[in-house]
């Protein structure tokens, strides 16, 4: 039986087990492996590898179950028959899927007790990992909640090798999977000061300022050194948030940068106080707030920042009941319309396009290519009106013809009992939409809390050639022009009388890619929320910013 650890996390892990299995069974090479967040340095979550099918996803069965009582909201890693995945108990967990054994489980929540203990704030960040590891060779790297701890950890063991606190901040955080491409981690910080002037009366916002960093990890020494440490606002001064979380870092391997994005400020100089009324260029320079930033890999300098957004501040004093206007700065409030993700990026070679692009979705519901080389807008399109807040949070699936979306509070104006969630997908090439459709058409309130997944072959290979242009087809169904492709969205079960969606029944929704057609429904036992575990583990909170 599913339980709320098995929605997303085994879930998922069902479709790559399975597809790597029908993989081992076609040739004698080793199934692809899946080894960060978004699945490879690019963070775009596609498995162009797949054998799953429309026309064989009836065959699709439940393969293995693990039950956790508060679940596991970090989508799994996987290599080899072993599936690497934190849990909201305090876990790390490698589980053989073909056996559906425990390799080994290590106790994270000890280790960050161990550390150092609490002081009185720190209480609201949890003592676990949220994040997906990211897979090194024979380490996994991963970051914790309270402290903001990155851990090097042997997977054959589950033995710790070191710990790295990347931001000293009493209340960062990183929830932010971490990227490792040729030698280097790295990973951003987000805070939970954000919402700590609501928990906390008498708490005074706000000093956390994200930061970016790159590490690398010696397997002689078995320590972590600092490349460079980035940060997203400028020290001294009354700015403070604009914090690195969602996804994973994206990697431009020809121009050797890497890509990040970040939320909103929580605080401001007043001096600036008119800058929410004005473009992003009223911000001073080094305010890198709701930005997506291209960093050289070498130096740790900035290739290229692309602020989208006029200032945009907001706390959690922002929503109390009433404004506390001593925190919330802003007046009125700004509308928290953060980058809750890194973008993926695109490759002109493999899509057809004129140049590489990244594309990247913002909670504000809007989605964004820009150029790789210079950062420079390349389409824009909004997904859903006047929505703030909660809106494309976490990540997207690309592949080299379209952008999926998932957007959890949709285009408004329903009533209770009708869904306001969509799913949708626009064209990698301009941005014009595809297909949107809601999350569930029976007339239920379920929502799309969970970046989507894109299974199988992309144009190249429908086209009858391989990957590298090469001439020759690659995997099972590749060159199949009626079957070409999925894309999984979890979705919610229904909300109750209480506006909560905590004990209902979600499901795996697997959907035709080009059409978004719902092809299967694999219902789960409870339900399939984005970063919380059962019975409220993050209580209100959706995100860390």
């Amino acid at each position: 039986m599913l339980s709320i650890s098995d929605l997303f996390t085994l879930g998922l892990l069902v479709v790559l087990g399975t597809l790597a299995e029908a993989d081992a069974g076609a040739s004698s090479s080793s199934p692809s492996a899946w080894t960060g967040w978004g699945g490879n340095c690019l963070n775009n979550r596609w498995q162009p590898e797949s054998a799953l099918t429309i026309s064989n996803i009836d065959t699709l069965t439940l393969k293995c179950s693990k039950t956790y009582p508060f679940g596991v909201s970090a989508t799994p890693v996987i290599e080899g028959n072993i599936v690497y995945y934190p849990t909201w108990d305090g876990e790390m967990v490698a589980l053989d899927y073909t056996t559906c054994q425990v390799k080994w489980s290590f106790n994270v929540t000890q280790l960050i007790v161990d550390y150092a203990p609490p002081n009185s704030y720190q209480v609201l960040a949890y003592p676990v990992s949220r994040t997906s590891p990211q897979i090194d060779g024979n380490i996994i790297h991963f970051g914790t909640q309270r402290f903001a701890l990155v851990v090097a950890m042997d997977k054959r063991t589950g033995a710790v090798l070191d710990t790295y606190q990347v931001n000293p901040h009493p209340l960062a955080v990183i929830t932010q999977s971490p990227t490792f491409h040729n030698g280097i981690l790295f990973v951003g910080t987000g805070s939970y000061e954000e919402p700590a002037p609501l928990r906390f009366p008498g708490y005074k916002c706000c000093t956390f300022i994200g930061n970016f960093v790159a590490l690398t990890f010696s397997r002689q020494t078995r320590k972590f050194r600092l490349k460079w440490d980035l940060p997203t606002l400028p020290s001294g001064t009354a700015w403070s948030g604009a914090g690195v979380w969602g996804s994973q870092p994206s990697i431009d391997e020809k121009r050797n940068q890497v890509f990040f994005g970040t939320g909103n400020v929580y605080s401001f100089p007043q001096e600036f106080a008119h800058c929410a009324n004005e473009t992003s260029e009223c911000m001073p320079r080094g305010v890198n707030q709701e930005a997506i930033i291209a960093v050289n890999i070498a130096s740790g300098k900035e290739n290229w920042v692309r602020r989208i957004t006029k200032m945009d501040a907001w706390n959690g004093a922002c929503v109390a009941t009433p404004i506390d206007k001593e925190n919330c700065a802003q007046d009125p409030p700004g509308t928290d319309g953060d980058f809750g993700m890194a973008p993926g990026f695109v490759s002109a070679k493999t899509s057809g396009l004129k140049e590489d692009i990244v594309v990247v979705g913002q909670k504000n519901a809007n989605l964004y290519a820009l150029s790789a080389e210079k950062g420079e807008m390349v389409w824009q399109v909004n997904t859903s009106p006047d929505l703030q807040g909660g809106g494309i949070s976490w990540g997207l699936a690309v592949d080299d013809e379209a952008v999926y979306y998932n957007l959890p509070y949709g285009l408004g104006g329903f009533g209770f009992n009708e869904s306001t969630a969509f799913y949708g997908a626009v064209g990698v090439k301009d941005g014009k939409k595809l297909w949107e459709k809601r999350v569930d058409e029976s007339g239920t309130n379920s929502i799309a809390l969970t970046a989507p997944t894109v299974l199988g072959c992309g144009r190249q290979e429908r086209g009858g050639r391989g990957r590298n242009g090469s001439g020759k087809g690659e995997g099972k169904g590749k060159g199949r022009e009626d079957d070409d492709g999925l894309v999984l969205f979890p979705r919610t079960g229904v909300m109750d009388e209480q506006g909560a969606y905590f004990y209902s029944q979600g499901a795996l929704v697997f959907v035709e890619k080009r059409t978004g057609r719902v092809v299967k429904e694999l219902a789960l036992d409870t339900n399939s929320m984005r970063d919380c575990g059962a019975r409220t583990v993050c209580d209100v909170w959706d995100g860390v910013s």
